[in-house]
């Protein structure tokens, strides 16, 4: 009788172990991040039309400064600091001289000032450049 009930209490005790591993709440941050790219008709006939990449970035320090790296597909890189605002934020406009070459703009998000900080977002953007026609007026 007694090692019955030894074996149902051992049996309790490890399925109460496996049971609180499981029920902890474990609390994560996402950080996240919007790349969006707008082309500037008529901006630059000679050499081809000016590109702005807005980058959006949720979930980082506050006030703490971070550079962004916009690397078109045919045109030099483009280099960012700014600093985020009091909640996170980190919003900034990347300017590619002669853009309209490039086809996509992969954006890398650092921590600090320069591309040697921790690397904390990536992306690009996900569809084709909003192209806006100067205005006549």
């Amino acid at each position: 009788m007694n090692a019955i009930l030894s074996t149902k209490l051992y049996s309790l005790i490890l399925a109460l172990l496996l049971l609180i591993p499981s029920s902890v709440v474990c609390v994560t941050f996402a950080i996240e991040m919007d790349v969006k790219c707008t082309v500037y008709k008529h901006s630059d006939d000679v050499n081809g039309d000016n590109v702005d990449v807005r980058i959006f970035v949720m979930g980082l320090k506050p006030s703490s400064d971070y550079t962004a790296k916009v690397v078109p597909d045919h045109d030099p890189p483009v280099t960012i600091t700014s600093k985020t605002d009091y909640e996170g934020i980190f919003w900034t406009v990347g300017k590619v001289p002669n853009g309209e070459k490039s086809l996509l703009f992969k954006v890398n998000v650092y921590e600090g000032n320069g591309t040697g900080g921790k690397l904390v977002a990536a992306g690009d953007d996900d569809a084709p450049c909003d192209g806006i026609a100067p205005s006549n007026s």
